[in-house]
């Protein structure tokens, strides 16, 4: 994508005429149509609505001109180091249920560096956060690999098992489980909403024919975490999405034997610029992601 494209678009939509547009920018009036048709072919949608007076943007072009504005104005006026460049969020995707810790840590350590940074974090389905990335709603997001797609970069950063989450006393933590069934025999907890774990748990159920109870279905992977403290149910989630406290507080049993493990990674859009500040924390992020996530704490009744 380039630059010049980006200030034709932002000049359009700050006038509100392509003829205003060409004349602030000393453009042709074509040479402006075709920086905004150039984003639109690589975007895979429209910027703006045809025909409308006043000149009104798509959802995918509001998204566009809120990211790409005040990078635009700060090419001109800001250096990396300066507290303006850090004055819009940096608005990250994740899963639903996704907590983990390496976002978490990595913003405390950007912060730490510059303490005018912000984040804004937004949650929901894997299509959905994908959505959010390619039209600009998100800088990028923490996500299992999307796989081979034009419309994506994947950095990884590391591994993640899918685990059992039980009561810190449970038979299974210190008997894993030996097959599916085992896990069927107790009560589920689970995310309402359709995540990628519990469709893959779901669908090895119905393959291998295993009867199960889902016991309570909640919104909030925080609620959910609380329910299977209390000993309503057994989780399943991804080893690295549960956050450091729940480590300690509850049992985490891995189910690598049984579900396939994904890789957890950052996902940007190939077709649209990312802020410094957004760069910034990813480098933060891939720093942390070299460790993988860390070591399981061993509670002190367990250890010998």
């Amino acid at each position: 994508m380039d630059v010049k494209e980006l200030k034709s678009f932002c000049m359009v939509v700050k006038l509100g005429s392509f003829s205003k547009a060409s004349k602030a920018l000393d453009l042709g009036q074509p040479a402006v149509s075709k920086h905004i048709q150039r984003l639109e072919a690589e975007l895979g949608r429209p910027l703006l609505e045809r025909g409308a007076r006043p000149l009104k943007l798509t959802a995918a072009g509001s998204n566009l001109y809120r990211m790409a504005e005040p990078f635009i104005e700060g090419l001109a006026i800001l250096d990396h180091n300066s507290s303006l460049a850090m004055s819009s969020p940096i608005t990250v995707a994740v899963p639903h249920g996704f907590t983990g810790h390496v976002l978490p840590e990595a913003m405390r350590n950007l912060r730490g560096a510059i303490p005018s940074a912000r984040l804004r974090v937004l949650s929901g389905t894997k299509e959905e956060i994908f959505e959010l990335v390619q039209t600009g709603g998100a800088d990028f997001a923490v996500a299992p690999d999307p796989g081979a797609s034009r419309r994506f970069d994947f950095t990884p950063l590391y591994p993640s098992e899918r685990i059992l989450i039980t009561p810190r006393d449970h038979p299974l933590v210190a008997r894993p489980p030996a097959s599916l069934y085992d896990v069927a025999r107790y009560p589920l907890i689970l995310p309402r909403f359709q995540t990628q774990t519990r469709a893959l748990l779901e669908s090895e159920f119905r393959r291998l024919q295993i009867s199960y109870d889902i016991a309570v279905e909640l919104d909030s992977i925080e609620l959910l975490e609380r329910y299977v403290e209390l000993g309503l149910g057994l989780g399943v989630g991804l080893r690295g999405a549960a956050g450091m406290e729940s480590w300690v507080r509850l049992g985490i049993v891995s189910l690598a034997r049984f579900l396939p493990s994904e890789m957890i990674g950052v996902v940007r859009s190939r077709a649209l610029p990312i802020s410094q500040p957004a760069t910034m924390l990813i480098a933060k992020l891939q720093e942390l992601g070299r460790t993988g996530p860390a070591p399981v704490p061993v509670p002190r009744s367990r250890r010998r």
